[in-house]
């Protein structure tokens, strides 16, 4: 069997090997899509924490729907039959619309017998409130009820509530759920009317895109069912993070398709065009497809799952294995060995060899983040890089043709590229002003550079949807997600003591007009302490009984009207009754946590408390911070409170990440100067190998803050696919020194490998999406500059050869 043959069928086994690895590694890793998977960690592990809870609460997976009708009857009828559609469908965790049976008759089984420690937020104002003007006012209070719509409930449940303690504490329950609506025929509706209202929250996260865009069909399908049966002239508007991230999704889908596609194909022509054969194209290509196999596989035996950003990414990267392809390819056509294709690989190996390894080496500096993401990225990208570099050392010999012909394109080419490399070899001058002209774009960069560090800004919310996700918000006027107010504790109870104390702080904040409303735990569930303060104050008011039954009488109510409410107060150890569900004789026990969980109240509940690293967090949201600075300072006064701006914490957090990256890329840059010098034992070599790299990707940064554009994250780490490439054409030039072809296949190679990348890579300029343009902008101008610093780097740091004197010229003078 030839050594050709021979070579060929392993290959193929060892293509068979990574498929069946890679098939393997994407059938067995799970992508995930939550964008929590991005959070940053901070200095406090408990604001991370509360941030990842909050980012996948019940408050990002809620759908506000906000049914504009005629008038409020069809408005309600319609918000009823909406929610009892949406009920039936999958990925659906809850609907609420309105008043609920369940829900009441949870109220009253949990909050009835409990409402004695419910009376009042300051237990020490309960002799007051008792006091007998008062009882004199609740029984007044109870007279005028009786005869209100809610008269059926009040007669029921008078003669063991004669203070009207479960109606109050009911009736904020109903505020906190409905905000600034009201109930109208069992729906909630604007006060205007005009507008019911809908809540949904979904089983799987808002930025899982698949379940999202099924949701979103759903919920048009079933409102246009509701829409006929109430004659067409209801509109439906939402608000939620699902619709914004799905767009976005949808806008990037559909811009790197767009752009990918016409990338590809200028890609295929070009290679098409300078080889002349489809050959070269797919064997071009199969190092890179093995480079992404090899990565998921490896991806998926270390993390069993990454995230989808990462793969994006990831992928990129590897795309720098695109330089290997090129270096190789050319060589072979431009200056083939004797030995054969095998023998022009043995010659360019060194070069190729210290390429890869300077690349693993940079992207696995961003291994020592603290961030989930770009650890997996930099395994991703290395392990990627490593493959197609191996695959291309063991793949590409086997299948190229012994005695190839170039194209007349690529000999026109390399003709033009040999003049230009000899004309610049005599222009000093022009040698010198590329890299001074470098410097200078970098200078005027640097005084135009901004950063933003807004996760916003790596996005394109649709301004159709942000308006209409804003006159939502307007008519409900819920709450802000983003900004709230923590209560730390070692365990529940602690927390829910600090909870008490921010609820009554940030009431006066409420009242003081510094804020709008606040979303609290507190509506629902106050500490086991408050509970029973508030129960001891009341049993500790002497005559109690007494004094209630002289009130009443005096308003009119007959003697024993009260009789089981009474008897207890009057006579404790004989309480047999469910009105002191708290006092010891009944010992019902405090309402708790786990009371709510388990009961139709548990959706409502989740939300505000999250289990943190050495205990618990209750959180407040707010809605509507007029004055922060003030709001601020009321929290700082309750121990152990926080006032939380997750968008702001993001800001920062991503801030010091881009910071953190630009440093761990300069460790980088570090470990591969070290790597190239430890190769070529030159500081001339060296310098010719790393420079333009350092040079181009500064400058990249450069023109992008001349374009008016902020850094960003993506900036960041683009970047690194800038340096990684650089490195790689400053090597190869530096390996052409003692190359018998010289200089000229490399910088052709140089030149395809750039024209290719442009044409992949950078012409995600043309997109839309900023995150996208971003990229595209820096690989594009990065790598261009890349191609034209490395060989006058090279040309200016090579030994000067002498010219050879004649005799006349070395006579003296």
């Amino acid at each position: 069997m030839s050594d050709v043959r021979r070579g060929r069928l392993l290959s193929l086994a060892a293509l068979a090997v990574i498929a069946a690895a890679g098939a393997w590694g994407v059938l067995s890793l799970e992508v995930e899509t939550d964008i929590t998977h991005f959070l940053p960690p901070a200095d406090d592990p408990r604001l991370t924490e509360v941030t990842r809870a909050v980012a996948s609460s019940d408050l990002n997976r809620t759908v506000t729907l906000t049914i504009e009708a005629p008038d409020a009857d069809v408005a309600a009828r319609a918000a009823r039959d909406l929610a009892d559609r949406l009920r039936a469908r999958r990925g659906i965790a809850w609907v609420r619309g309105g008043t609920d049976e369940d829900l009441e008759r949870a109220f009253y089984e949990l909050y009835f017998p409990r409402r004695l420690g419910f009376v009042s937020d300051d237990p020490e104002r309960i002799g007051q409130m008792l006091g007998d003007d008062a009882l004199r006012e609740r029984a007044r209070e109870l007279r005028e009820r009786l005869g209100s719509p809610m008269g059926p409930l009040i007669r029921r449940i008078a003669p063991e509530d004669p203070w009207l303690l479960f109606p109050r504490h009911l009736e904020r329950l109903r505020e906190a759920m409905s905000g600034s609506l009201r109930v109208h025929d069992g729906a909630f509706v604007t006060e205007d009317g005009r507008y019911a209202v809908v809540w949904l929250a979904t089983e799987r996260s808002p930025f899982d895109t698949a379940a999202a865009a099924e949701i979103g069909q759903a919920i048009q399908e079933d409102f246009a069912a509701v829409n006929r049966a109430h004659g067409g002239a209801l509109s439906l508007e939402q608000s939620s993070v699902h619709r914004i991230a799905l767009a976005s999704e949808r806008q990037v889908r559909e811009d790197v398709t767009r752009v990918s596609v016409a990338g590809t194909i200028g890609v295929l022509l070009f290679l098409v065009l300078i080889f002349g054969s489809p050959r070269y194209v797919v064997l071009g290509t199969a190092p890179l497809a093995v480079g992404v196999a090899a990565a998921v596989a490896v991806s998926a035996a270390v993390f069993g799952r990454v995230h989808g950003l990462t793969l994006a990414f990831g992928a990129t990267l590897i795309g720098v294995a695109v330089d290997y392809v090129a270096h190789s390819l050319n060589h072979h056509v431009l200056a083939p060995d004797p030995a054969g294709p095998a023998g022009t690989m043995r010659r360019i190996w060194p070069g190729l060899a210290l390429g890869g390894l300077t690349t693993v080496a940079g992207v696995a500096a961003l291994g020592w983040t603290g961030y989930p993401a770009i650890r997996e990225m930099a395994l991703f990208t290395s392990s990627g890089v490593l493959a197609a570099l191996v695959a291309t050392r063991a793949i590409l010999p086997s299948w190229l043709p012994r005695q190839p012909r170039p194209t007349r394109l690529h000999s026109a080419i390399t003709r033009a590229a040999a003049r230009a490399i000899e004309a610049l070899g005599a222009r000093r001058a022009v040698l010198w002003s590329l890299p001074v002209l470098a410097f200078a774009l970098i200078a005027a960069g640097g005084f135009r550079l901004e950063t933003r560090d807004d996760p916003q800004a790596l996005a394109a919310a649709d301004p159709a949807l942000v308006a209409e996700d804003e006159r939502v918000r307007s008519r409900v006027a819920r709450v802000d997600a983003g900004r709230f107010v923590v209560a730390f504790g070692d365990d529940l109870e602690a927390a829910l003591q600090v909870n008490d104390r921010v609820h009554a702080a940030l009431e006066d904040a409420r009242a003081a007009g510094e804020i709008d409303t606040q979303r609290s735990l507190h509506v629902l569930l106050w500490s086991a302490d408050l509970q029973r303060r508030n129960l001891d104050a009341v049993l500790a008011i002497d005559d109690l009984a007494a004094r209630t039954e002289r009130a009443y009488a005096a308003e009119g109510f007959v003697e024993g009207a009260f009789a089981p409410f009474l008897s207890c107060m009057g006579d404790r150890s004989q309480c047999n009754c469910s009105c002191i569900g708290t006092c010891p004789p009944c010992n019902s026990g405090v309402l708790g946590l786990g009371d709510l969980s388990g009961s139709a109240l548990g959706a409502m509940v989740a939300p505000f408390v999250v289990e943190v690293e050495g205990g618990v967090a209750v959180l407040t949201f707010l809605h509507g911070v007029g004055d922060e600075e003030a709001v601020a300072a009321r929290v700082a006064g309750v121990e152990g409170a926080a006032l939380f701006d997750q968008s702001e914490y993001l800001s920062q957090a991503y801030g010091a990440f881009r910071a953190r990256t630009f440093e761990l890329l300069a460790i980088g840059v570090l470990v591969v100067v070290a790597l190239v010098a430890v190769r070529y034992r030159s500081v001339r070599a060296t310098v010719a190998a790393v420079a333009p790299a350092v040079l181009a990707g500064a400058g990249s940064l450069a023109f992008v803050a001349l374009l008016g554009e902020p850094l960003t994250l993506v900036h960041a780490v683009t970047v690194l696919l800038v340096l990684s490439m650089g490195v790689d054409y400053g090597v190869f030039m530096v390996e052409s020194a003692g190359a018998g072809e010289g200089p000229t296949p490399t910088v052709v190679s140089l030149l395809v490998a750039c024209v290719s990348t442009v044409l992949s890579f950078g012409a995600l300029a043309l997109s839309s999406h900023p995150a996208m343009r971003a990229i595209g902008t820096t690989t594009a101008a990065g790598i261009g500059l890349s191609l034209v610093l490395a060989p006058a780097a090279w040309l200016l740091v090579r030994p000067r050869r002498r010219p050879v004197l004649s005799r006349s010229s070395r006579r003296r003078p």
